[in-house]
């Protein structure tokens, strides 16, 4: 009799993983738990102000130390710095809010700053196929203080990757950047990320540039991570009104309020986006137009509600 065997899909071993993560400022504790990303995915943080996303960051940098629990990347437990320091380009790259580009240097040098163990004609090459990728070839051996914002942080990316890490972390480092270039510098960025096949890991002002970008979204609220998913799974059943409130227009009201429309209860409150309620016969504060559309404002029973 002949033998079966069961074919598993391969798993391939997270670049970027953290257990039991927990840390406490003073009175302030955070819980995050766990998770991990995988080569070639792409990670947004989001949430409310102070929720405790950019100290997720330092601790995954290990510029803090964890109460509880590890970090590891690509396999490798993440030791605590004592003090800041450039992280070893060859474990995680490390893109600023504030780009640390040398402005008198071109940007070819600033891009090899860290590839330290490669011959000239390889270390060449790497700054070329970095330039390439992010689009930077028409501005060769021009020194950084001649270029634009939106070009220092292309710069400052291709400088991240330079080393070739496992993990790529960003902290809001495209904030000050308008609507068109941030676009164009992400869409160069994921392109890049998956060609690499390393992990990406981004915490993004704008919840728009989030949903362009990411192939997965960690929301955190109150110091937890509390919700992982597909961008479109965490719009369609985020775990509060607030996160939901990050992505698009929404309404709140009491729980005994009576209306009709789809609503998902939120303790003593329900809520529902814009674009999900229907039109009420009750007064209309203002109309508001849209590119595609209006946005009406009613008066319902002394709440404001918003449709679209």
């Amino acid at each position: 009799m002949g033998r079966f065997f069961l074919l598993l899909p391969y798993m391939a071993q997270p670049l970027l993983e953290f257990q039991e993560l927990r840390f406490a400022y003073d009175e302030l504790k955070f819980d995050f738990g766990n998770a991990t990303i995988a080569p070639g995915e792409v990670v947004v943080i989001v949430g409310p102000s102070g929720a405790g996303k950019s100290t997720l960051m330092r601790l995954l940098r290990g510029e803090l130390n964890p109460g509880a629990g590890k970090v590891i990347i690509a396999g490798n437990e993440v030791e605590t710095r004592k003090k800041r320091l450039v992280l070893d380009e060859t474990k995680a790259g490390w893109v600023p809010q504030l780009d640390d580009l040398q402005s008198m240097l071109s940007l070819e040098d600033n891009i090899g700053h860290h590839i330290l163990r490669m011959d000239p004609e390889d270390k060449e090459a790497r700054v070329e196929e970095l330039k390439a990728a992010m689009h930077l070839q028409a501005y060769s051996g021009q020194k950084v203080r001649t270029l634009s914002g939106g070009q220092r942080q292309r710069v400052s990316i291709a400088k991240a990757m330079a080393g070739s890490p496992p993990v790529l972390l960003m902290d809001e480092s495209l904030a000050q950047l308008d609507l068109r270039t941030k676009s164009l510098i992400l869409m160069d960025f994921k392109a890049m990320i998956k060609r690499e096949g390393c992990a990406a890991l981004l915490v993004l002002h704008d919840p728009a540039d989030a949903l362009f970008v990411a192939d997965t979204l960690w929301v955190i609220r109150g110091g937890k991570l509390v919700q992982q998913g597909k961008p479109n799974e965490i719009i369609a059943e985020p775990v509060h009104h607030e996160i939901a409130g990050l992505f698009d227009y929404i309404n709140v009201v009491p729980k005994e309020v009576e209306l009709p429309g789809k609503w998902r209860d939120n303790g003593n409150h329900k809520w529902c986006y814009a674009h999900e309620l229907p039109e009420l016969d009750t007064d209309i504060i203002e109309t508001i137009p849209l590119p595609k559309g209006e946005m009406r404002i009613y008066n319902y029973q002394g709440h404001r509600l918003i449709s679209k």
